[in-house]
């Protein structure tokens, strides 16, 4: 474990750690803004729209599940190139503009990829960097924000409105971005493998072969599931719908209901960064429920703002003081579950996966049955839930 002063080769290591989450944001943020021209091009409804979304957590799951009892055996860096490179390759095949039916099927092999970057890298940054977890995990959550809150912007560049075929672009950049970013991370995680706890894991691989079920015995572990999931399910609605919530229920066009993504990731974005000085001061716990508790109230304000430019505010102030909620929950579990960082951090992925599996889904058919509004605010309270559990829990 390195514990001093960062050398060139690890500062360099950290760089590509957050270009890797900027990369990852793309597939899991992308949907929501593209939903009305993916829609137009495969002629589905709502619910069929959020069956794609759902279909991404069906990988993502699998992958979870499998990480939680047997992850802590590999190499994580190794697991996170593999995970690009994967995600990579498939969205290159979404950018053929496949059939339907095929779509869903490769959108589970992303979800797969996608959960192999995400409770790696989180597990990396603890256990190469003890000293500077929380630090490190925040900015790496952060740059996902930088990729949540670019993606929108990109996907108005290079799609027309009018031309619904133009949905597989933004994965055509995906392709390009993962290659590159996953072939040169796995080079710097090599340059490093010196100084990290994977030079010889022989011990952990024992243990995991004897316990794969260690952190799952405990309450705890099921008690932050629950948590996970109502927040991802608020979370994944966000993402997913507020764009198609703004267009049919202010008017606006449909570069402007992108924009509200755009504004709540960058408040988000803005709080990722700040995170470690809050986290200096209050313990993640506080951040989480406090924080949380305020964001999802200002975004039920921002469904009834009425103004777009005051539904804005609302909704970036929103993405702000929620920002630091995934790191919060993040080092809540691996500060439960030390030895088992992986398993660890699957549990937000296990819960991630969970909230996309349904949410998305249910808000499309509930959508299609009494419009749009309904399942916003369900998810928003869903989120005040959340905060309201981890506030009040007992040590």
């Amino acid at each position: 474990m390195l514990t001093d002063k960062l050398n060139a080769k690890h500062k360099l290591f950290i760089a590509m750690s957050f270009l890797c989450y900027v990369t990852m944001s793309i597939p899991f943020t992308v949907q929501g803004t593209i939903a009305p021209l993916t829609m137009e091009f495969y002629g589905i409804n709502a619910g069929q729209q959020g069956l794609i979304m759902t279909m991404q957590a069906v990988g993502a799951l699998g992958t979870a599940l499998f990480v939680a009892l047997k992850g802590e055996q590999y190499n994580k860096i190794h697991s996170i190139a593999f995970g690009l490179f994967v995600i990579g390759i498939v969205g290159g095949v979404v950018g053929s503009a496949p059939a339907y039916v095929l779509l869903l099927v490769i959108i589970v092999i992303m979800g797969f990829g996608g959960a192999f970057i995400d409770i790696m890298m989180n597990g990396v940054m603890s256990d190469v960097y003890p000293q500077r977890k929380t630090t490190l995990l925040p900015f790496v959550h952060g740059f996902y924000m930088v990729g949540a809150m670019l993606v929108p912007v990109l996907v108005t560049l290079i799609t027309n409105q009018d031309r619904p075929e133009t949905f597989t672009r933004p994965f055509i950049v995906l392709l390009v971005m993962a290659l590159a970013v996953g072939t040169v991370y796995l080079i710097c995680g090599r340059s490093i493998r010196a100084e990290t706890p994977y030079v010889n894991m022989e011990a952990m691989k024992r243990r995991v072969v004897e316990n794969p079920a260690e952190i799952f015995k405990t309450g705890n572990a099921w008690f932050f599931i629950v948590v996970g999931y109502l927040y991802f399910t608020f979370q994944m609605g966000t993402t997913m719908w507020l764009p198609t919530f703004a267009i049919h229920n202010t008017g606006v066009d449909f570069t402007t209901g992108a924009m509200t993504l755009t504004v709540f990731f960058a408040g988000n974005l803005v709080m990722r960064f700040m995170s470690p000085l809050f986290f200096k001061r209050f313990s993640p716990r506080f951040i989480y429920g406090v924080f949380g508790g305020i964001s999802g109230a200002l975004m039920i304000a921002s469904l009834f703002a009425g103004n777009i430019t005051l539904m804005f505010i609302l909704i970036a102030v929103a993405g702000f003081t929620q920002g630091s909620s995934v790191a919060a929950f993040m080092l809540t579990c691996i500060d439960a579950f030390p030895g088992r960082t992986a398993s660890a951090a699957s549990i937000t992925t296990i819960s991630s996966g969970t909230a996309i599996l349904t949410a998305p889904l249910w808000m499309g058919v509930m959508s299609t049955k009494v419009g749009f509004l309904a399942p916003m605010l369900l998810i928003c309270g869903c989120l005040l839930v959340a905060a309201a559990m981890i506030f009040f829990k007992k040590k």
